[in-house]
């Protein structure tokens, strides 16, 4: 090597030798460092592996329906859980029924505008807007050859829709709980719902928009738009306070595009009972029941829908109305919401489940509606 090279020559190292000499050891110090590394790499393996070889691998069992989400939240093992919303499935569907199935069932049971109602349904609360068209549309317009086409542009508002939370609280007892034959998801989504339903179906109709949702009722009669019944017709039609010309005159007071088989009559309990006695000019009466099962009575060609939370009929009175359904909009935010607690009614064996439904609704044209109001007495 280098070294014994130029001491067998009795000689100090040249400047090229020495440089040389520099790389070897520099070489040398990296192919040591690298050995190191390895070596310690080894050992923290080993470490690792012999930990590792100590440990028990659980996994958590997947929760395969509602049934098992719902047992999991009484059990505490979780917190709360959020179902989402959903159409109903047809009777020839296979999907399975699921808890949010029957909340589902329950609002179209017990609000009656929200079957046919359009729904936006939202995986959060923030607010979200509906653009509406204020006042008239841009015209169209035939130009001749050549000729200049006018430009419109159309004015636009808007509708914000929130999220207010309806809330229930519903008890079962713990041994109906505990056993492995009760239906758990039919009992909580079945009580809740019809609870949380019959809010709702009060606020879609009669809401005042303050800590709730804005109803049908107060967006038309906010907007003025109203049709007095005057009791024009038969003698018999006075103790009604309305007659068969004036439904004519609400139903003609839409427009012709919110006449269609969207379009349904909303009427109070004792509303459907008058109207089931009113008879035109002619004798007919005006509430014609249907020809086929299943299918709903027809005012003046259009259905006709009970909605209990419309005020009794009396004079002056808001009772019967018409509304183009899909016009109305019903934001459904995050889902249905449950949690339980089992330490507010240890005393008597009992579980609390809290549903929370966050609903908002509005009627951006109020041009799709219209109330009639009773004639004074």
């Amino acid at each position: 090597n280098l070294v014994a090279r130029a001491s067998d020559e009795a000689r100090e190292l040249s400047a090229e030798e020495e440089a040389q000499y520099a790389k070897l050891n520099e070489s040398m110090d990296s192919k040591l460092a690298k050995i190191e590394d390895v070596k310690k790499g080894e050992e923290r393996s080993a470490k690792l592996s012999a930990v590792i070889g100590n440990l028990e691998v659980t996994s958590m069992k997947p929760l395969e329906n509602d049934a098992d989400v719902l047992r999991a939240i009484i059990a505490g093992e979780k917190r709360s859980a959020r179902f989402e919303l959903r159409a109903l499935a047809t009777a020839t569907a296979t999907t399975p029924v699921t808890f949010a199935d029957f909340v589902v069932e329950a609002l179209v049971d017990g609000n009656p505008i929200y079957e046919g109602a359009s729904k936006i349904r939202t995986t959060d609360i923030r607010n979200i807007t509906v653009p509406v068209v204020a006042g008239t549309a841009p015209a169209a317009a035939f130009v001749s050859q050549g000729g200049t086409i006018s430009a419109s542009d159309p004015v636009f508002t808007s509708v914000t829709l929130g999220a207010y939370a309806a809330a229930t609280l519903t008890l079962a007892s713990q041994q109906l709980v505990d056993s492995a034959g009760f239906n758990l998801v039919e009992y909580v989504g079945r009580a809740a719902g019809a609870q949380i339903a019959y809010l709702a179906g009060s606020a879609c109709t009669l809401g005042t928009g303050t800590v709730q949702p804005t109803g049908f009722v107060t967006a038309l009669n906010t907007a003025g738009a109203l049709t007095t019944a005057t009791k024009q017709g038969t003698a018999a039609a006075a103790a009604t306070f309305f007659s068969a010309a004036d439904l004519a005159d609400a139903l003609y007071a839409l427009t012709p595009k919110y006449r269609n088989p969207n379009t349904v009559w909303h009427v109070a309990s004792s509303a459907a009972v008058k109207l089931r006695k009113i008879q035109d000019t002619t004798g007919q009466f005006v509430l014609q029941p249907s020809l086929a099962a299943g299918q709903p009575e027809t005012l003046l060609g259009y259905r006709v829908k009970e909605n209990v939370h419309l005020a009794a009929v009396g004079s002056a009175s808001k009772s019967i109305a018409i509304i183009h359904e899909p016009s109305f909009y019903i934001r459904e935010a995050g889902g249905v919401e449950v949690a339980t607690s089992s330490e507010r009614y240890f005393e008597i064996n009992s579980l609390g489940i809290r549903t929370i439904y966050q609903v908002d609704s509005a009627l951006p044209d109020t041009a799709a509606g219209r109330i009639l109001v009773s004639a004074t007495s």
